[in-house]
């Protein structure tokens, strides 16, 4: 057996030997890496919000923001396309009055819908508004809701078909035609209309269009404001880079807390096994020699660490009803490995700078404080 070999070998009788240590030194490191990795999944959450609140040809589009009591009010030829949503905030009185998010969209809605258990809405649904609606997770859960149960909002009852499994949408979705038939009567619905044009010239030419439009049907209606596609785009990007800096911050800084707390720990570790170490060198082992062996039982710690962090974050999320931000995903896992591996050759470099300071025979005869 050569000295390698020996050194991994004493290595893992040690564990075998000391169980009980090695596993507060996995569960220290589990602690430290569990709020790094949540802000690396937090972040994660990030692009799935860009993904839902973007579409295709985005730039090229305008939108138009306006309350209003009439729902038909927007007829364009059909050479350009186009999606009108509106919006309102119900109270619900058998869950204690707790206002929700109605959203109404049509059959041409632009924006892509998130993950959906159930099903989503069929076009038939669309067009001929059928009392259906998709409801967040959330609610659901905090209000005992499942697929195919009944919700009543105002004189109609819709069927639940599916649940919504994003934060994007965080209340209800229900068809267009549906909400004219529930709200029809209602003077504060918001309304956002989405339409494309055929070049920029024609982008002036299609706002007036659709603002005179709105006030012809209602002259009661309030214009809160047009937004050019390439504006709503560039928000989009300016919102994930803000989110993307906040969350690098605060996983920079519990990283920081993760090393601290980690290099106090394994330099008392380096204290206890100062003697081992120097009969080691006293025997031909090198320092490089030691070094691996020091970067493979912390990375051994860490990987197990890392283990118990995937199979335990998603669960934890819940509990604290935080899982729609906490996206675990393989890139997830991989930057976090990847952070892991990085922490454990830092980590391993300062025991070794200290030991290089070290002399063999006062190693040998002493434990005294590294």
């Amino acid at each position: 057996m050569d000295r390698v070999n020996y050194l991994f070998y004493q290595l893992f009788l040690k564990i075998k030997y000391e169980k009980r240590r090695y596993f507060l030194y996995v569960l220290s490191f589990y602690v430290g890496l569990l709020l790094p990795t949540c802000c690396i999944a937090n972040t994660r959450s990030v692009e799935q919000v860009i993904y839902y609140t973007t579409f295709k040809g985005m730039e090229d589009s305008f939108q138009v923001d306006w309350l209003s009591r009439t729902f038909n009010t927007i007829k364009l030829d059909k050479e350009i396309s186009y999606s009108i949503s509106a919006f309102y905030e119900e109270s619900f009185p058998e869950w204690e009055n707790q206002y929700v998010s109605i959203k109404g969209i049509d059959e041409s809605y632009f924006y892509p819908l998130p993950k959906i258990e159930g099903r989503t809405f069929s076009k038939k649904e669309l067009q001929e508004g059928k009392d259906v609606c998709l409801m967040n997770k959330q609610y659901a859960r905090t209000h005992a809701c499942e697929i195919g149960d009944m919700i009543q909002i105002r004189d109609k009852r819709l069927k639940v078909i599916g649940l919504i499994d994003n934060s994007v949408y965080s209340g209800m979705i229900i068809p267009y035609q549906t909400m004219l038939n529930v709200y029809k009567e209602e003077k504060d619905i918001q309304f956002s209309g989405t339409f494309f044009c055929e070049n920029e010239l024609q982008k002036q030419k299609r706002i007036d269009e659709v603002i005179e439009q709105i006030k012809e049907k209602d002259n009661h209606a309030d214009i809160l404001g047009v937004t050019e596609g390439e504006e709503l785009y560039k928000n989009a990007l300016y919102t994930k880079i803000q989110w993307r800096i906040v969350r690098g911050m605060c996983a920079l800084v519990a990283i920081l807390f993760f090393m601290i707390n980690e290099t106090i720990v394994l330099m008392a570790k380096a204290k206890k096994e100062r003697k081992i170490m120097g009969i080691n060198l006293a025997l031909g082992a090198t320092e490089r020699d030691i070094k691996y062996c020091l970067f493979f039982e912390t990375l051994l710690v860490t990987l197990l660490a890392v283990f118990l962090v995937m199979i335990t974050l998603r669960p934890l999320a819940k509990l604290a009803s935080l899982e729609h931000i906490i996206i675990l995903d393989s890139m997830v896992i991989v930057e976090t490995v990847i952070l892991a591996v990085w922490a454990c050759e830092i980590l391993t470099w300062i025991i070794v700078s200290r030991i290089k300071k070290e002399n063999i025979a006062d190693m040998v005869r002493t434990t005294r404080d590294i």
